[in-house]
């Protein structure tokens, strides 16, 4: 019983094999003869892809494990695909659709070539971007903290206003430097939500809590033996009652020193 689940566990494992039955051919006392039955899963033959261009398809194939002798199985093939989608929606190309088309080389066993239909679609541009929350910045002022991430303006069709994944997740980052930069440290971003319309643009959306305002005390300096206080406070450029802005702060202390 045990050894037997082992054996067709270990095998399993190979991810070599569609299906695997055992019978049991013979009993001889305390001996049993056992019958393994496998069905190899079918094995990449050539692949074509299609919809890229030819730098994109050489780099696809090199990201992917779609070569010649590789097994077909499910999970392969549902995880290949997935990766794909979220490559190119990364890219701003949320409505990528990708499909497998898979034919059995007559001259070869088990042997099949792939098609792979990738259809890309227009970049998803942004029609607005919102934000919920916000008492003491307005959301045009918000909206200029994000430097790459642009809602699409009728008067200014030349700029920038695609939906870049990468470049959305810095902005965010942007956006709560800049309120801890105004001495809102406890700000952040509850949500942000995306809504993708029938025109294919995009509607960005964000709830915010900026927190209450925080402001610079008394500065003490432990240790300091080599500069004194007024040195150091020069340094800073900050004094008490400034709003606190942790990011200048953090950015004075690790690229200045004080002339001696």
């Amino acid at each position: 019983g045990d050894e037997i689940s082992a054996v067709i566990n270990k095998l399993w494992n190979l991810q070599l094999f569609s299906d695997i039955n055992f019978y049991i051919t013979l009993i001889e006392g305390d001996r049993v003869a056992l019958e393994i039955e496998i069905e190899e899963l079918p094995t990449l033959g050539e692949v074509k892809i299609n919809g890229l261009k030819k730098g994109k398809i050489e780099s696809l194939l090199k990201d992917t494990e779609l070569k010649s002798g590789k097994k077909l199985s499910e999970s392969f093939l549902t995880n290949t695909k997935n990766y794909i989608i979220k490559k190119y929606q990364k890219e701003g190309f949320l409505n990528t659709k990708v499909a497998f088309n898979t034919i059995e080389d007559s001259l070869q066993n088990n042997i099949y070539r792939m098609v792979v239909n990738i259809d890309l679609g227009k970049r998803v541009k942004i029609s607005e971007i919102n934000f919920e929350g916000n008492e003491v910045f307005s959301d045009k002022k918000l909206r200029s903290k994000l430097k790459k991430t642009k809602q699409r303006l009728p008067l200014r069709f030349w700029k920038k206003s695609k939906f870049i994944e990468e470049d959305f997740e810095a902005d965010k980052e942007k956006l709560l430097d800049f309120f801890k930069e105004k001495g809102y440290r406890d700000a952040r971003i509850v949500r942000d939500t995306t809504f993708l319309a029938a025109d294919n643009t995009l509607a960005v959306n964000f709830e915010v809590e900026e927190g209450r305002r925080y402001y610079f005390g008394d500065i003490n300096y432990l240790g300091n033996s080599v500069y004194s206080n007024l040195q150091l406070n020069q340094v800073l450029g900050i004094k008490k009652g400034d709003p606190y802005n942790g990011v200048l702060l953090k950015k004075r202390i690790a690229d200045e020193k004080p002339d001696a």
